[in-house]
């Protein structure tokens, strides 16, 4: 049973005619602020009590809570309804600036933090000491790895914009805003949600798959450059074992899309062999092509309570023979992502979840080769189980791969 609250007032409960709101829907994303969008008559109880960018919107369902934020704007349409936007509490980041500070160990700056964890903490510190306490952040669960930072610059950019740029993205982890206690944590964490045991499968929830390559972020070759000494960066020209030049490249994948050069720094390197095995690291990256499988699909929760629900960030199995795609039960690295997650308030039956999941492979060969090889193997071992007196626990995966190969 969903509901919609305005500080506290009720906005939107379908067991009571007299508040409704129109078309209510959210859309969650990871890693983006979210939003709720509805529309307001004119007659509602509570139409004077929605103050932009102060009012506190909530979203319930039954007394889990799935989105809390701001109103943003208020538009009257012809009939005198108002249109409502709202965005979420991470949108409370874009209040605040980070004023010119130099992190890492290169700084100046007396007690300025060194590690990527370390400049978050702080960065969130300045963002609480600029806004009012509605809009503050206390530090929750971080569980990303920690990265030492040499040298991190902030110059008056907005907290959100600073954090989109140097730490979503960069660093493996989701933002989450919790509420737990009557706390708002902020937590950077690697596994946002849980993982479901519901399962996405062709021809019951599955509604649309998309399978899309990105080669833009193809590099062949690069040239490494180390640490600054004497004026010039250190190079890999002199490491034990190279061939003399200053770069080092992959001939499969010059094969494959031809000379592709870039340079990439390694400003806290000075050793040339230890700049050399670096970048052989960092060019396994590169070479890659990255294929990302997108479901959307239903949550049979809205149709049978007894199904456990879905959530942003869940990590769902998806099972679909007809496209390859085969999730092993257990192996949560088979399993797929809810990168976006999209509500209808007034009809449940509409929500829509987005999964995704992304396989790295050198050609779009190997990237179905890899997923129908997958499936083969989840099906194989699945008519095994169905096998009187068969003790499956010696059987691995490797093992089958070899026999189907």
């Amino acid at each position: 049973m969903y509901r919609v609250l305005c500080d506290g007032k009720v906005l939107h409960d379908i067991r009571d005619s007299d508040y409704h709101v129109l078309s209510p829907k959210i859309s969650l994303e990871l890693n983006k602020t979210g939003n709720l969008d509805f529309g307001m008559l004119s007659t509602h109880p509570h139409v004077n009590d929605v103050n932009k960018l102060k009012s506190k919107i909530e979203v319930y369902a039954d007394d889990e809570l799935l989105f809390s934020g701001r109103s943003l704007t208020n538009e009257q349409d012809f009939k005198n309804t108002g249109q409502i936007s709202c965005e979420g509490e991470l949108a409370f980041l874009l209040d605040s600036v980070q004023r010119a500070h130099d992190y890492g160990t290169e700084t100046t700056e007396i007690g300025q933090a060194d590690t990527n964890i370390e400049i978050f903490k702080r960065l969130i510190e300045e963002h609480n000491a600029q806004v009012e306490e509605a809009k503050r952040f206390t530090i929750g669960v971080i569980d990303i790895d920690s990265v030492t930072i040499t040298k991190l610059s902030t110059n008056y950019e907005k907290t959100w914009d600073f954090l989109g740029s140097n730490f979503l993205g960069k660093y493996d982890g989701y933002l989450r805003v919790r509420h737990e206690n009557g706390i708002r944590y902020l937590d950077y964490v690697k596994q946002y949600g849980k993982v479901s045991n519901q399962v996405i499968r062709f021809g019951e929830n599955l509604l649309d798959l998309k399978k899309y390559s990105k080669a833009e972020d193809i590099k062949t070759a690069i040239i490494p450059l180390g640490a600054v000494v004497d004026n010039k960066n250190v190079d890999i020209k002199a490491a034990n074992g190279h061939d003399g030049t200053d770069y080092v490249y992959n001939q499969e994948a010059v094969n494959l899309y031809g000379w592709i050069y870039d340079k990439v720094d390694f400003s806290d390197i000075y050793d040339p062999d230890t700049l050399l095995e670096e970048a052989k690291k960092y060019l396994q990256t590169c070479i890659n092509l990255a294929t990302t499988i997108e479901l959307t699909a239903v949550d049979l929760h809205m149709i049978d309570v007894d199904i456990n629900s879905i959530r942003l960030g869940d990590l769902v199995p998806c099972i679909s023979t007809q496209h390859g795609i085969m999730s092993t039960f257990g192996d949560v690295g088979t399993y797929y992502l809810v990168s976006k997650y999209e509500l209808d308030l007034e009809n449940p039956t509409n929500n829509k979840i987005t999964l995704g999941r992304t396989i790295s492979t050198l050609t779009d060969k190997q990237v179905n080769d890899s997923v129908n090889l997958k499936a083969q193997i989840s099906e194989v071992r699945t008519e095994m189980y169905n096998l009187p007196g068969l003790n499956l626990e010696p059987i691995t995966n490797e093992v089958l791969e070899g026999i189907l190969n």
